[in-house]
């Protein structure tokens, strides 16, 4: 009876009515809800066992699974230690054992023989055993045959006696090798008191057995069997590594109804009657109520309808009807997203299934399969979108167990075509090179290591070509980094399109690329390779209508010859490059073992050297430079020396290491400062008055770090106290460059004296001594040790040294050994030398002795 049909009658008609209604109703709703409280009560004692039942069961599976990860740990020691011994072995253990694990020992059996376990006492007896003596425990440790599986085998009684579960796992080597098994047992009782199992106060009935999915279920080994024959226990799994337990609980008081529901339903019943007319108010409330949730319900369905829209994702289910697979839910966004029209109508299964193409199709139609039979599944599978593009969904199906055999799937799909493009594109970008679109070094060494184990399963042969582009950076520098880039991208093209389809090209940085080359047979194919390479490369590019010219020097390396291992490969066939870069550029050459050698060398002397600058191990000499018209010590230049260990190290050696890894500004440095202290000390002490000369490295000009201006303040503090000579290259001055001109400018400013050291072997040249602040010309060693020998050294020699003068120059003579050379220069009216005639370089006591008894000299004759 509809309520706005008794709003029409009489006050009391309307509630005679309602009473008989209501009264009629609450007998049968009594009745009703008795039984309904009965099940409530009974599915509520089942939740809190289930809910007793899961932490017990995560309680056991959190204990087991973490004394197994010490057994993990112990197997990843011993594979990073193969030769581990007894000793090591017990130490190790006992710092695990230290954690109070329910481990009862740790047993190690390289090749399947215990030789190692711990504690000792009370497991001797287990020493020397043979796991292949013991087929129950055999059949399980022959399945770890892969590096991190892990096996929970037991219960079952040991050999030292009493019940336990063992843990067991495979043992492997750095390099792959099987080395045995490392197993611990843990006592049941142990487990099961940990867990809680044995806790008195425990209101559940407990039993365990193994389980696996689609198998025999094993026999119980705790606890009464009859639990499993229960229809209303609850189970659970706990993953146990190898496998699952499954637990069964019941109450220990049984399911019977124990609580006064029912009767407090009965005695309610009473009170409700006198309720009625409130219950006739509330109900009027309560349609309203309803009304406003059938509403928002509403409003929720289209939220969830738009909201799927927008995240692209649809609903399906398939169950079997008569043996068939058939759609029975479907909804019209599923069918917007692979295009089968804008229905809420299924369509065939075979319809479905055919949108992915054949081969995903059976992929997905077998999924389904599984998933009927209790198998989930989450597939990516690809399709064809309404423009012929390819469009990429996520499909899940999930079985609805709680119908019987076969279940009922409920899936989604979902649109994640973007998602997987620009998942592509990160692995893209990750791998390629986003400037070249050649592989970058990670696909590279990808490729080699698959290239290496390629040739030596085929026992053939493969070449490294390491490719570094020369006179590269002035195209940089001169027209830009733009420019830079697009030739770097058709070297790149140049170099692809000299190599096969197989072999592989990658940029390995900057402006150098490697090349793979497969089945070398021969050897003069990575030559004639590296030559079409060069030749490709030596010829001109027109980029943004500008002609530009590069070359290329080209290392080799050859597997195995050189090296079985990728990187000593690419090392290797970097030091060939190298090698060409020394050799004029613009070439190749095969890596040699001597290069092998002389590389360490260096890189132990680039160490030692770095170590040297940290400790202060260097000590500057100072070697005089007399005034030929007074035949006194009027300058001095300061020279660095390397004493390691006692041994001196040859200058040239870590000079030119210095100059190459850009440590000689950090010397340079160093010598200035100390020289500078040394020569105002000397002359104040003897009231001497001596000039310092040190010498510059080119490399500082080019520096893009601070060292240039570090420099330049200690050389403005140095020239405050005494007079200064700063010694430069002529290779320095080749460059023109307006930073060189700027510093010597303002060298010449804080009255600097600025000197050519080794004139005429460079690019000498008399545009230079016009160009440049210039004041002073060394004329080198190599002319000066010919005077009285040749007769062009000593016409060269006397007409640098008039030119000099007429340019109002000083010059120095280097290297003077005899007194024939001195004479000569005198007689030109060389204004000063230097050179082991007069004396070496001397070490700072040696210097100031010098020093001293010429003061003393000139006092005398002052007198």
């Amino acid at each position: 009876m509809k309520l706005d049909s008794l709003y029409r009658g009489t006050p009391l008609r309307w509630a005679i009515v309602t009473g008989l209604v209501l009264l009629a109703t609450m007998i049968c709703s009594e009745w009703l809800l008795e039984r309904y409280f009965r099940a409530s009560d009974l599915q509520n004692k089942r939740l809190q066992t289930t809910q007793q039942l899961t932490l017990l069961g995560a309680e056991l599976s959190g204990i087991i699974n973490n004394n197994l990860s010490l057994i993990s740990g112990l197997s990843a020691h011993i594979g990073i230690h193969p030769e581990i011994e007894q000793g090591e072995f017990s130490a190790y253990v006992s710092s695990v054992f230290r954690q109070q694990p329910l481990l009862v020992n740790m047993a190690a059996a390289p090749n399947n023989v215990v030789r190692f376990i711990h504690p000792l006492e009370g497991n001797r007896t287990v020493l020397e055993a043979d796991y292949r003596d013991y087929p129950r425990q055999w059949e399980d440790i022959k399945t770890l045959t892969e590096r991190g599986a892990m096996h929970l085998t037991g219960p079952f009684e040991l050999i030292q006696g009493q019940e336990a579960v063992i843990g067991r796992t495979s043992v492997f080597t750095r390099d792959d090798q099987f080395w045995g098994i490392v197993s611990a047992p843990i006592y049941t009782q142990d487990l099961y008191r940990a867990a809680g199992l044995s806790n008195p106060n425990l209101p559940l009935n407990i039993a365990i057995r193994w389980f696996e999915e689609n198998k025999t279920i094993s026999n119980v080994f705790y606890g009464d069997p009859q639990l499993f024959a229960d229809p209303l226990a609850v189970t659970t799994l706990v993953d146990v590594r190898s496998g699952q337990w499954q637990i069964v609980a019941a109450p220990k008081n049984g399911w019977a109804n124990t609580s006064g529901t029912v009767w407090l339903l009965r005695a309610s019943f009473a009170v409700l009657t006198g309720l009625l007319l409130l219950l006739v108010f509330y109900r009027y409330h309560q349609s309203n109520r309803e009304y406003e949730f059938q509403q928002a319900l509403a409003k929720k369905q289209i939220l969830l309808s738009e909201v799927g829209k927008l995240a692209l994702v649809g609903g399906w289910q398939i169950s079997r009807q008569r043996n068939e697979l058939k759609l029975t839910l479907w909804d019209s966004q599923t069918a917007s997203i692979l295009n089968i029209g804008d229905t809420d109508t299924p369509p065939s299964l075979s319809e479905f299934l055919g949108q992915f193409g054949d081969s995903q199709g059976k992929r997905l139609s077998t999924a389904i399969e599984k998933a009927t039979l209790g198998d989930a599944f989450d597939l990516e599978l690809s399709f064809t979108g309404p423009q012929r593009e390819k469009r990429w969904a996520r499909v899940l199906g999930k079985p609805l167990t709680d119908y019987p055999l076969p279940y009922p799937v409920l899936g989604s799909l979902q649109d994640i075509t973007q998602r997987k493009r620009f998942t592509n594109k990160i692995q893209q970008q990750a791998i390629y090179d986003q400037l070249t679109g050649l592989p970058n070094r990670l696909l590279f060494y990808n490729r080699l290591s698959k290239a290496i184990e390629r040739a030596q399963r085929e026992k053939s042969k493969l070449a490294i070509l390491f490719i570094d582009l020369d006179n590269f950076k002035p195209v940089n520098d001169n027209l830009g980094h733009s420019i830079g880039d697009k030739l770097l991208k058709e070297v790149g093209q140049r170099i692809k399109n000299c190599i096969r389809a197989s072999d592989t090209v990658a940029r390995y940085s900057g402006d150098e690329f490697i090349v793979i080359l497969h089945d070398v047979h021969q050897s003069k194919v990575p030559v004639y390779i590296s030559q079409e390479i060069i030749d490709a490369i030596s010829a001109s590019f027109t980029i943004d209508g500008k002609q530009i010219f590069c070359g290329a020097s080209v290392g080799i390396s050859i597997f195995p010859d050189d090296s079985q291992r990728g990187e000593t490969l690419v090392s290797n066939a970097d030091q060939a490059m190298y090698e060409v870069k020394r050799s004029g550029r613009n070439g190749w050459q095969f890596f040699t073992p001597t290069m092998q050698i002389v590389s360490e060398k260096r890189h132990q002397l680039s160490n030692k050297l770095a170590a040297a600058i940290i400790n202060n191990e260097f000590t500057v000499y100072y070697q005089p430079i007399i005034d030929l018209n007074t035949n006194r010590i009027s300058k001095c230049e300061a020279l660095v020396r390397w004493v390691r260990n006692g041994k001196q190290i040859a200058t040239d050696e870590f000079i030119a290491l210095a100059e190459e890894t850009g440590r000689i500004n950090e010397i340079d440095r160093f010598v200035l400062a100390t020289a500078t202290d040394f020569v105002a000390n000397l002359t104040e002490r003897f009231n001497y008055p001596l000039e310092l000369s040190v010498n510059v490295s080119p490399r500082i000009f080019s520096c893009k770090d601070d060292s240039l201006n570090k420099w330049l303040e200690l050389i403005t503090n140095a020239s405050r106290k005494i007079n200064v000579t700063v010694e430069m290259t002529e290779r320095l001055l080749i460059e023109e460059s307006e930073r060189i001109m700027w510093v010597l400018t303002k060298l010449k400013a804080i009255g600097v004296t600025i000197a050519i050291d080794d004139f005429g072997t460079g690019y000498s040249s008399l545009s230079y001594l016009t160009k440049f602040p210039i004041d002073i010309i060394k004329i080198d060693q190599s002319f000066i040790r010919q005077l009285g020998q040749q007769t062009i050294p000593e016409s060269l020699t006397e007409a640098m040294i008039g030119l000099c003068h007429k340019l109002s120059l000083d010059v120095v003579a280097e290297g003077i050994e005899t007194p024939e050379q001195l004479s000569m220069l005198k007689l030109w009216q060389c204004d000063f030398g230097q050179g082991y005639y007069f004396d070496r370089p001397l070490d700072a006591e040696v210097f100031s002795e010098r020093i001293r008894t010429q003061s003393e000299a000139k006092f005398s004759h002052n007198k």
